[in-house]
């Protein structure tokens, strides 16, 4: 069995970095099982806000962002999810939400994967290059890839399991900046959000 992930980051810049990864992966789920996560009420975040909750089992999970500024800025980041676990046996109920308020008036980068299921893999990469008298550059390369790409059961199926995904209306009420969010409540998903952003002296972004 593999399961592998790998996120580089590489940034070049007169004054700032701000670089992060991360991964979260679970073993075997029981069986008749509630898989389940819920991201609850908080809110207010200020700068650079990574989170990364999951339910299930095989999950892969990673929140990148680089950032350069100066006179030449250079920024590159790039992640890579790779797992041919088994699939799953049991049709367990699956429920993800994200609750009122969770990140309400958050300003900054903010970046949230939420799962509850099986072999899902999730992904934010946000590359920033903010230059000021020179050249001015961002790269962002993300590859993901799973064995099985076929669900336990179909919908009609008497024992198809009961998937549940929300996100509450006032979740990221007056937030500013850049909000990556990937809500997965199925099985054998692959989801990526992917931003870059170029600002060169002079112009606006």
């Amino acid at each position: 069995m593999v399961r592998r992930f790998a996120a580089s980051l590489s940034a070049f810049g007169a004054g700032l970095l701000i670089a992060g990864a991360a991964v979260a992966q679970t073993g075997d789920e029981n069986e008749d099982s509630v898989d389940s996560v819920t991201i609850n009420g908080g809110g207010q975040s200020a700068g650079r806000t990574a989170v990364n909750a999951a339910a299930g089992n095989n999950n892969q999970q990673a929140n990148v962002a680089v950032i350069a500024l100066g006179g030449t800025a250079i920024a590159s980041g790039s992640i890579t999810q790779v797992t041919d676990a088994p699939a799953a046996t049991t049709q367990s109920s699956k429920s993800a939400s994200i609750s009122d308020d969770a990140f309400a008036g958050s300003t900054g980068m903010v970046a949230v994967n939420v799962t509850a299921g099986s072999n899902n893999q999730q992904a934010n990469l946000a590359v920033l290059g903010i230059g000021i008298e020179g050249r001015v550059m961002t790269d962002a390369l993300l590859s993901q890839s799973r064995a099985s790409t076929s669900p336990i059961g179909g919908s009609g199926e008497a024992n198809a399991p009961e998937i549940a995904t929300s996100i509450s209306p006032g979740a990221f009420a007056g937030s500013n900046g850049l909000v990556q969010v990937s809500l997965v409540g199925g099985e054998r998903n692959s989801s990526a959000n992917i931003f870059a952003l170029t600002v060169a002296e002079g112009t606006n972004p």
